[in-house]
């Protein structure tokens, strides 16, 4: 029996271009090498002999010097061997990152426990075989595992035999891709590969974590990169235990820190805001917003104080959070008593008369919402200090 740590889709260099603020952007990068030196620290509490990243390990196959050089400093605090191969991010081929001169010097000297697997064949290693298969293209329509079907399995002795591989099943494609009605790229058809004579493949490509199918995986990435599918784990690596010719079994361990959180709120009062404002303080907490990202859904109405709140909570999580991605859909629905005081006011009376002539509008119906929304942003010119 072998102990090793299966993870995929490190994506180092990452651009997280939708992401603002260019500080919350490094964040997250800086992010992802720290969670391989948590790798590390499981490695060495599990025992594991070894890790695999089944594919993935940049964000593409150009990286820049920097980003090359910490992910080398950050694999060599591993200790153990790690075995890599290239997937769709980082393919193989002319020009790619694993031929590149500094890579090569950077991996000798930073991490000499790395070994990058180029080719389709046999890794034999004291107590275990490896069947790697590396993609040497970004998009390719042959199934990158075909070549382990066509071995001679009484030359490869009695070890747990792993596979690694990076692509869609006929149950998961890519993320993000198009249903086109064609072939998926890099589909790994594992109902063909031969499972009796396997003992784990290690698939990389989804970002969540996925039981595939007889001994398949996917781990998903190490440290969460979107916001998540419900009920998907995200941010975690496997640590496998597999022996030859038996089950291999599988224990999830979390290694990532930032959280992509969701939530919902439909407002009918004016208390609504300051309800949200409890429920991401108990969703997220205070002390922990530095790492997190919200996708934030807002519905309902408001009046016109309960707009103003709402601005003041939404500016100070905005703030606070790496992310927020929010849709409001907060209809303006200001009191009878918070109209009349902008009609009334005797500080400006241009705005006594602009704000009667909108009501006239919301009143007959006439392009209701765009006047209740001006009606709204003329509350908020008053209470910034507008009438002085």
């Amino acid at each position: 029996m072998i102990t090793f740590i299966h993870t995929a889709d490190w994506q180092l260099g990452k651009p997280f271009s939708r992401v603002a603020d260019d500080a919350k952007r490094t964040i997250l990068r800086e992010e992802r090498f720290a969670a391989i030196r948590r790798i590390g620290d499981l490695a060495r509490a599990s025992n594991a002999a070894f890790v695999v990243v089944a594919g993935d390990v940049f964000d593409s196959n150009r990286p820049s010097n920097e980003t090359v050089s910490s992910a080398c400093d950050a694999i060599g605090s591993i200790g153990v061997p790690v075995y890599v191969i290239p997937g769709n991010h980082d393919h193989a081929g002319p020009g790619s990152v694993w031929e590149q001169s500094f890579f090569l010097a950077e991996s000798r000297d930073r991490a000499p426990n790395l070994r990058v697997l180029l080719e389709s064949r046999p890794v034999e290693e004291a107590g275990y075989l490896l069947l790697p298969c590396p993609l040497s293209r970004r998009q390719g329509s042959d199934d990158p595992t075909a070549w382990i079907r066509g071995l001679d399995w009484t030359t490869l002795g009695d070890r747990p035999r792993i596979v690694i591989a990076h692509g869609s099943t006929l149950s998961f494609r890519q993320e993000g891709d198009e249903e086109d009605g064609g072939r998926q790229a890099n589909l790994i058809e594992l109902d063909r590969l031969p499972m009796t004579e396997l003992d784990y493949v290690a698939l990389g490509d989804w970002h969540g974590m996925v039981d595939a199918g007889d001994k398949a995986w996917y781990s998903g990435s190490h440290e969460t990169d979107r916001f998540p599918k419900a009920g998907q784990t995200t941010g975690h690596v496997i640590v496998v235990q597999a022996r030859r010719g038996g089950a291999p079994t599988t224990r999830p361990e979390p290694t990532g820190h930032t959280r992509w959180l969701v939530h919902a709120e439909t407002f009918a009062t004016d208390a609504g805001p300051a309800a949200l404002k409890d429920a991401l303080n108990t969703l997220v907490g205070t002390a922990q917003r530095r790492l997190a990202l919200l996708k934030l859904s807002l519905a309902g109405s408001l009046g016109l104080a309960g707009h103003h709140e709402l601005g003041t909570v939404l500016e100070s999580w905005r703030a606070g959070l790496l992310d927020l991605r929010l849709d409001k859909n907060v209809a303006v629905a200001p009191t009878a008593d918070e109209i009349d005081a902008l009609r009334n006011t005797t500080t400006n009376t241009l705005i006594a008369k602009v704000a009667g002539e909108l009501q006239r509008q919301v009143d007959a119906g006439e392009d209701a919402e765009v006047a209740g929304t001006a009606i709204a942003l003329l509350h908020e010119f008053v209470h910034a200090g507008g009438t002085r």
